[in-house]
């Protein structure tokens, strides 16, 4: 009898040194811990940049290729004669890449005209602009602002801010997306494109 009361004393004695044991293997935060690691949480969440909404595009800007003149004289979008009265005689004439051609103004049967680094579409006489570059001593006059080589995209935001605002909201600060119509289901745009924060072209899109 005994016995089996010491026997009895033994077991539960270690069974109560096996739950501390298990006890002491829990790692139970501090309180100062629980407040570092919700500080964290909140930095991490502070830190996350939130996503700007989307501009609809019948609210972004309007530039007219047609009202906008080189160097206050003749619009991009005119005739040869009228052109060329103005700026002179094209720097070369060639015949596009037919079989890589894309997303042109003119379907076919067109020349590209070559101006001061500028390219026009020439169609009989009517020269459109596709591409102006600007260099030393020439601008874009539209809409009351003269654009330049020396003007900056805070200034484009100024003049365009709905449409400076969406492209920063995709995380751009190289190109800025204009209607080229007032009509909203227009495919084409007008795409100002900047380096080092200036403006170098001025490029009329139309996709494939």
């Amino acid at each position: 009898m005994y016995r089996a009361y010491l026997s009895l004393i033994i077991l539960c004695a270690a069974a109560c040194h096996n739950n501390t044991a298990d006890d002491e293997s829990i790692a139970v935060p501090a309180a100062s811990e629980i407040a570092i690691t919700s500080l964290e949480i909140v930095d991490e969440g502070d830190s996350i940049m939130k996503t700007h909404e989307d501009i609809d595009w019948k609210e972004i800007e309007v530039f007219l290729f047609s009202k906008a003149l080189i160097d206050n004289k003749v619009p991009l979008q005119t005739t040869l004669p009228r052109f060329t009265a103005a700026m002179g005689e094209a720097d070369s004439l060639a015949e596009p890449n037919w079989e890589y051609l894309c997303g042109t103004q003119f379907e076919d049967n067109f020349q590209y005209f070559y101006k001061n680094g500028s390219r026009f579409e020439l169609l009989k006489d009517s020269l459109l602009c596709s591409e102006y570059r600007f260099t030393p001593g020439h601008t874009v006059v539209y809409g009351g602002m003269t654009f330049s080589g020396n003007t900056t995209w805070a200034e484009v935001k100024k003049r365009f801010p709905r449409a400076a605002q969406q492209a920063e909201n995709g995380g751009y600060t190289d190109m800025i997306t204009l209607r080229d119509a007032d009509e909203e289901d227009s495919d084409s745009s007008v795409r100002l494109h900047f380096e080092n924060g200036k403006l170098v072209r001025i490029v009329y899109f139309v996709p494939c």
